[in-house]
């Protein structure tokens, strides 16, 4: 079955434009979203699915392909491509991938003939660094070659897709892995069923591509100079116009001996860090190329902005501890309401309670037979301390006991990623019209990939009301102090804010241009603060829904907004690694806190405003002082 032009997918979300191409087992469409934004959306060829060949191994090839579109989504970098969506229609997986409009380094290649050093280190870096991001993942990507990086229209930018391949790998432990390569760009150890496994595979591909794009000429595969014991033609044989540095970059990653390659990217980039670069890398004006079914990416995603000159620093932070215990990313962090303890949840599937004072480690909640199966996306404190809430993308919610570490209850999200939960802060005891009886006990609001907010009545289970409006995930609730309101950030762009007991929806507030990841109510209730992937924060009058103000800074996306208990400042985390502190009043930025070596994803402020707990993609908790 092939989809036609104008057929609605995945409830109406997207609707296909054409189909753009079609591989071995694959097949991919041009499509538009709600927002009428081009996404390119792939899946499974139903002819090679039915095919006597592969029929047995259809629950395998479906599998596969979701992990594919998992690996992709965690990792998170400009210069990779990112996932939009992950869905089924009817039996076939799907994914929706940013539409990168521009042509692939392979087809620049047979353009040109040849590309200049500067141009081609440009692109190497470029790709260099979204290495590192997927490495720190524990993935090799396994297939890097010009066809599989693209360049963005009108930009020197590079983007590296199709992650068909991709596998987790331990360094230096022998693994199996499917044997497959591209000849040219693969090292021998990929001809090979169990090897061991490290970035140096991906090093290898890295410097061949570079070899190939600086002669012109596709190195001649490693099977082939192993078996002939035929030595690779140094590029600067070719092009002698390559500088000594690059000539020497590219032989060193090429070696057919694993161990004698630099051993990590930042290694064999650093190579080429004495490599002076004179010229300007063209601008690139390019038509988009349809006919390569990997063209994708969003033309509402803005360029980042750059930070502004350093501020005086009015406030001094330290880091006084590192909490170390996870095996994985720590995307949420919360404190309890006494200030005692610290709750975090971790890609590792688990949710570890420490002390705050101390820094040690409490318990950890799940694990073999129980509690979450995939990443804990979020964790929140009831306000009285005695209840946790988290949410993952297993598509449950569970509540725990905290003093006992015991599991008491779980909500099932019908299917759909949870974002974000949030307790109210207050009991209530409200009449709902959905099931016309009053309600007594702690809520539970929760946002998910779905658009949708949910509110659950926390000592029944019962879902009480659902809230519909977004067009996109939902990946961030709050209540407002005295619990009337609820404010929702979404990956369309949008936050909105709901009258808890009704669901009516009161404001609208648009302002951010890229997906709103945190959304936090000042402690008086008058201002809310939201934190985009389009590197700002906002602040907002919550009574008009007006934009009081926009704070810059940041050169990557905000994650994380919190107040602080008194209302005068503002921490924010970033995926450019920093913690900031700005003064509400006035937007000023008042410090940066450095100290984390990848993506922070969260950030809390302790009751006493003293202490900022941040979690990272570093695996690391970081607990942070203010300084007299």
């Amino acid at each position: 079955m092939v989809w036609n032009p104008g057929q609605a997918l995945f409830g109406g979300r997207y609707i296909i434009e054409r189909k753009l191409g079609e591989g071995g087992i694959g097949i991919t469409y041009l499509a538009k979203n709600e927002r009428n934004e081009l996404r390119v959306i792939k899946t499974l060829r139903e002819d090679i699915l039915n095919h006597d060949t592969w029929k047995p191994h259809q629950t395998k090839l479906k599998q596969d392909f979701r992990d594919e579109a998992v690996r992709l989504a965690v990792c998170r970098h400009p210069h990779i491509v990112q996932i939009e969506n992950i869905f089924d229609e009817g039996n076939l997986p799907c994914m929706v991938i940013e539409y990168i409009e521009g042509e692939d380094l392979g087809n620049r290649l047979q353009r040109m003939g040849v590309l200049s050093e500067v141009e081609a280190l440009l692109y190497m870096r470029q790709i260099g660094d979204a290495l590192k991001v997927i490495h720190s993942k524990g993935l090799l990507h396994r297939d890097i070659k010009p066809r599989n990086i693209m360049i963005r229209a009108g930009k020197s930018e590079a983007v590296l897709i199709d992650f068909g391949i991709a596998r987790e790998f331990i360094p230096n432990i022998i693994q199996r892995h499917t044997v497959y390569r591209t000849p040219g760009f693969a090292p021998p150890e990929q001809y090979e069923l169990e090897a061991p496994r490290g970035e140096y595979i991906d090093v290898y591909a890295l410097a061949a591509t570079l070899y190939s794009l600086v002669t012109g000429v596709t190195p001649r595969s490693a099977e082939d100079r192993r078996r002939g014991s035929i030595p690779l033609e140094p590029p600067k044989s070719l092009n002698p116009n390559i500088s000594d540095e690059v000539n020497q970059a590219i032989m060193r990653g090429m070696n057919l001996q694993s161990h004698l390659r630099p051993q990590s990217v930042q290694e064999w980039l650093d190579l080429l860090d004495d490599v002076k670069l004179s010229e300007t890398p063209p601008t690139q004006v390019l038509t988009p190329h349809a006919s390569s079914p990997t063209n994708h990416s969003p033309p509402h995603k803005p360029q980042r902005p750059t930070a502004p000159a350093p501020v005086a620093t009015f406030q001094r932070w330290q880091c006084v501890r590192t909490l170390r215990g996870h095996s994985s990313m720590v995307v949420a962090v919360a404190i309890s309401s006494d200030g005692r303890a610290i709750a975090s949840g971790s890609n590792d599937n688990t949710i570890k309670l420490w002390r705050l004072e101390t820094g040690k480690l409490l318990r950890t909640l799940g694990g073999w037979f129980s509690g979450h199966s995939s990443i804990v996306h979020t964790v929140a404190f009831s306000p009285d301390g005695q209840l946790l809430a988290s949410g993952s993308w297993d598509e449950t919610i569970k509540l725990w006991q905290v003093s006992r570490g015991k599991e008491i209850r779980t909500l099932t999200s019908d299917g759909n990623w949870i974002n974000s939960v949030a307790f109210s802060p207050i009991l209530p005891n409200l009449f709902y019209q959905q099931q016309k009886a009053y309600m007594r006990g702690w809520m539970l609001a929760s946002g998910s990939a779905d658009s949708t907010i949910k509110l659950w009545q926390v000592n029944t289970g019962i879902e009480i009301n659902t809230f519909t409006g977004h067009l996109d995930s939902v990946w961030s609730v709050a209540f407002s102090p005295d619990g009337q309101l609820l404010a929702s950030g979404s990956a369309d762009s949008t936050i909105k804010l709901w009258q808890v007991n009704t669901g009516k929806e009161i404001h609208s507030l648009i302002g951010h241009s890229f997906f709103v990841k945190s959304v936090t109510f000042s402690p008086d209730g008058r201002l809310l603060a939201s934190g985009s992937d389009d590197s700002t924060i906002k602040l907002w009058q919550v009574s008009t829904g007006e934009e009081i103000r926009s704070f810059t800074g940041h050169s990557d996306a905000v994650c994380s907004v919190a107040f602080s208990p008194n209302a005068q400042f503002l921490a924010s985390g970033s995926w450019d690694k920093t913690i900031k502190i700005w003064q509400i009043s006035t937007g000023t930025e008042l410090c940066t806190l450095h100290g984390h070596s990848n993506y922070v994803r969260s950030v809390a402020f302790s009751p006493d405003g003293q202490t900022i707990v941040s979690g990272s993609d570093d695996d690391t908790i970081k607990i942070w002082r203010r300084q007299p």
